[in-house]
């Protein structure tokens, strides 16, 4: 059997999940009968007045939410799309409206970073990456906190770094690659501040949801607070400061172990605890309602609240979406609407677990507490032995998800698999490392121009190929260079070259730094998905920047343009690519000279 297949072409079938909900003892957390859930929500996604879901549930009522919801009382029946327009012209306020554009104080125009690089273009490449977080700064306006029921903002105490683009709000995950890139530019109070507000949010909520959004209250993201805390403890020092807020830490992190615990049973009888991602919803995502639904159709009424809460999942995953969370058979890659992510355990979601454990220890002994150390150690002891149990392929050579359903390995290459790497689940045993090289060799995924594919099926989802995702191009490479082999540690360095050309010259053609990356064509933006690519970009930002800060002195601006790139960029950043298909690479290249450059 071919365990890594390339997908040229996407199936037409369609599979259908079933099986019950796995978490269902968390409360939903947002009930808003205008930005959450009810008729008033239906009605305007499904007219489709808005090319972006997202537009209309980012906006700010002009009046309070009961008389907002007396005049769509008011409405026909039959109502047409113009009403519906009207409707929302006459209630709401353009999205973004409750934000302002907010300038970190704490800002410097030449942070120590700058200095230090060698190369004078990269130099320059990092003195404007600097000054986008002045760009990328939101503070939440004096009439949104007054009236927070008239949004469906979140409201928390100090301003913050948006990614960028449609992504108006702070993003949980996100938040890891942003704020390393801010203490790197010496912004320590912003990246404080951040923090403060994630601490609040899991005080309210008893976890970090998604995003800055009432309706992203029934999903976290990948659970980063914690490796996030210790980014600032081991540039600042505070440890009063993670003394403080230990407590809320360990809430956080109890969130996970609570609600999202599964039983593994192997084959040999042994039991294991291990994660998975698992949203409380099963209705259409608020922001995205058009598409679930329209994802939805043609599965039978009663497996629609599955399949909902499943595509919910994959968002609380950050993979929206990929074929790792499809029901896949043999060389069927499967497609969205069989998607069945609470039934795959995670390699990704369960090595930062481990993270977090490991660094709850070292935070409970830094406040001078050896039995919940302890603790700490046993859970992540445990959690390793699972890992390694349950999801890592001896004969491979790589760790890989765990189909509940049918009890195996899914053996195929996801970038998830090099996350155990970075967050040092081998606790440094060289052979395994040794062994994950040798097949990603093998595999010839760390010979693309453009960094490492996300997977190497071609499915239209942006979570496929051929993109490459900035969080996962950092882990693979911050995972490398810890390596105590010389050889890995090399591949570590030459592989943070390729992205740093990857990046400088699509920033260099285009002027922006970009959410995503096509691996086939270095410098080309990435696509697919439910919405065009975006610019900004918080993490793309944060991960060049410790690039940079990683090897100030070795890492260099790359060849001239060719031709062929600065082409497909344009074409890229003109959405001939938003779909991200074969289909519209060939497209593209057959409207390349129409364009204006």
């Amino acid at each position: 059997m071919e365990l890594y297949p390339y997908w040229h072409f996407i199936t037409l079938l369609q599979f259908v999940l079933t099986g019950p909900a796995l978490v269902a003892s968390e409360k939903p957390a947002c009930s808003s009968e205008i930005f959450c859930r009810g008729d008033l929500l239906r009605t305007v996604q499904m007219a489709r007045i808005f090319n972006d879901s997202k537009s209309f549930v980012d906006m700010r009522l002009k009046k309070d939410a009961a008389e907002v919801l007396l005049a769509f009382q008011a409405l026909p029946s039959n109502v047409s799309k113009m009403q519906v327009a009207k409707f929302v012209s006459d209630n709401f306020h353009p999205e973004g409206h409750d934000l302002e554009v907010w300038i970190p104080t704490d800002w410097k125009e030449n942070p120590e970073l700058i200095g230090k690089v060698k190369d004078q273009n990269l130099k320059n490449f990092a003195s404007k990456l600097n000054a986008l977080w002045k760009k990328l700064g939101r503070n939440i306006s004096d009439e949104a906190r007054r009236n927070p029921d008239r949004s469906s903002l979140i409201i928390v105490p100090n301003p913050f770094i948006v990614p960028g683009g449609r992504f108006r709000e702070y993003y949980y995950w996100d938040s890891y690659w942003v704020i390393n890139g801010l203490l790197i530019c010496e912004m320590k109070d912003t990246a404080r501040g951040m923090i403060d507000n994630f601490v609040k949010l899991v005080d309210t909520y008893g976890f970090v949801p998604n995003g800055g959004r009432r309706y992203y209250t029934n999903r976290s993201q990948p659970p980063f607070l914690i490796p996030i805390v210790d980014l600032y403890l081991n540039q600042t020092g505070d440890i009063e400061y993670v003394k403080s807020i230990l407590g809320t830490l360990e809430n956080e992190y109890s969130f996970w172990r609570q609600n999202r615990t599964v039983e593994i049973e192997t084959s040999s009888g042994q039991k294991y605890n291990l994660s998975i991602y698992a949203a409380n919803m099963d209705t259409p995502r608020p922001e995205s309602y058009y598409e679930d639904v329209h994802t939805a159709q043609g599965v039978p009424d009663d497996e629609k609240p599955t399949l909902y809460q499943d595509i919910a999942s994959a968002a609380e995953s950050g993979w929206d979406f990929s074929t790792r969370w499809f029901n896949r058979k043999e060389k069927d890659p499967g497609s969205l609407n069989g998607t069945k992510t609470r039934q795959i355990v995670p390699t990704d979601l369960n090595s930062v677990l481990y993270y977090c454990e490991r660094l709850l220890m070292k935070f409970s002994l830094l406040a001078g507490d050896t039995q919940k150390a302890n603790t700490y150690k046993r859970y992540s002891e445990a959690r390793r032995d699972a890992i390694q149990a349950v999801l890592w392929d001896n004969d491979i050579g790589l760790w890989f998800d765990y189909d509940r359903q049918q009890k195996v390995k899914r053996k195929s290459f996801y970038a998830s698999s090099v996350v155990p790497l970075w967050a040092g689940v081998h606790r440094g045993n060289v052979s395994w490392e040794k062994d994950v090289f040798r097949t990603l060799q093998r595999l010839k995924v760390l010979d693309y121009p453009g960094g490492l594919p996300t997977s190497l099926f071609m499915s239209g989802q942006q979570w496929d190929f051929p993109n490459a995702w900035p969080p996962l191009q950092h882990m693979f490479m911050a995972g490398f260079a810890k390596s105590s082999d010389k050889e890995i540690r090399d591949e570590a360095l030459h592989f943070a070259q390729k992205w740093i050309t990857t990046n400088y010259k699509a920033w260099k053609s285009t002027g922006h730094m970009f959410e995503k990356f096509n691996v086939s064509v270095q410098g080309a933006p990435g696509g697919g998905g439910e919405y065009p690519i975006q610019v900004g970009f918080g993490w793309t930002n944060g991960v060049v920047l410790d690039f940079l800060n990683r090897y100030p002195d070795k890492l260099h601006s790359g060849e001239e343009l060719t031709m062929e790139t600065t082409l497909l960029t344009k074409v890229h950043s003109k959405g001939c690519f938003s779909k991200g298909s074969l289909a519209s690479l060939i497209t593209g290249i057959f409207v390349i000279f129409s364009i204006s450059f």
